[in-house]
């Protein structure tokens, strides 16, 4: 049987994912009639249209996302075997928000690289929710409910709002007010946990921070109260580097939930880097971790 040539499936596989002609193109520093000349003459191959040609961009019909399903696995496998042979170093891209990657990822990740000096793992920062297929993201850390679809999601973190500060603050309920507390971007947080907790505050008043990673670097500073998600900080309030105030914390029906497409694992080194995301929120939490997939059970040299 003839096998159709390996360049029309790479931009097949650009192509389908971003579904954009332009886009494939960009990525693959090529130009547009490049990349439609190689889906018309994959298209010719297979004796059957993969896409709708639309006025805003691609779409696949059946018989392209079938198609797309099997080029990734393979072209995954080509690229894992190539690694192999040529002893390249492994990259896993990862996206998650700039708290948790400063206050919780950042710090646990040398570990991970220790024991895996060959992968190398690239962290992207932001609030914007990235799009796992056309980005060509491996990993993302969001913040929500756990309804993704389309994707698989393993809850990571809890989450918890406690009040905090530094130690050279007073840890007291009655040291609240207004003015002395850190807000991030949303400013809601505040006015949730102190109805919760009964307490009547006035959280017009405050300082407004970029983001809450802001806000808990300026309560490490001593300039106010933050109200801090526990799971991302346990390491600062065990050190005692800051110090929770005595009242319940505000729950939350929201999580971190580690996302990834579904056939990612396929790779074992994304699998063994799954686990070990889901082994450190468990110890975190002092939980047993979830089984990440068979995959994740292979650990590498």
């Amino acid at each position: 049987m003839p096998k159709p040539p390996l360049d029309s499936l790479r931009f097949f596989e650009a192509a389908a994912r971003r579904l954009s002609v332009k886009q494939a193109a960009e990525e693959l520093h090529v130009t547009p009639g490049a990349v439609s000349q190689q889906l018309r003459k994959l298209e010719s191959f297979l004796g059957q249209p993969l896409f709708e040609r639309r006025a805003r961009g691609l779409a696949l019909n059946a018989a392209g996302r079938d198609y797309l399903d099997a080029c990734r696995q393979a072209l995954d496998l080509i690229d894992h075997a190539t690694a192999r042979l040529t002893d390249a170093r492994r990259v896993i891209l990862l996206s998650c928000t700039p708290s948790f990657g400063a206050q919780w990822l950042l710090p646990r990740l040398q570990g991970f690289m220790r024991e895996h000096p060959r992968i190398d793992v690239h962290v992207s920062t932001g609030n914007r929710v990235v799009d796992l297929a056309s980005e060509n993201i491996h990993f993302a850390v969001r913040h929500g409910l756990g309804d993704y679809p389309g994707l698989s999601a393993c809850k990571l973190l809890d989450d918890e709002l406690t009040p905090v500060c530094a130690p050279t603050l007073p840890a007291r309920l009655d040291a609240l007010s207004g003015e002395r507390l850190l807000h991030d971007e949303h400013r809601g947080d505040w006015r949730l946990w102190s109805r919760a907790a009964g307490l009547e505050l006035d959280c017009e008043q405050g300082v407004v921070c970029v983001d809450s990673n802001a806000a808990i670097e300026a309560a490490l500073a001593g300039r106010g109260y933050a109200l801090a998600r526990r799971s991302l900080l346990q390491a600062e309030l065990t050190a005692g580097r800051l110090r929770e105030l005595p009242a319940p914390p505000l729950r939350s029906d929201l999580a971190y939930y580690l996302i990834h497409r579904p056939d990612l694992l396929r790779d074992p080194e994304m699998g063994v880097f799954k686990q070990w995301l889901l082994e450190q929120a468990a110890a975190a939490q002092n939980k047993s971790p979830p089984d990440g997939g068979l995959v994740a059970q292979q650990r590498l040299g």
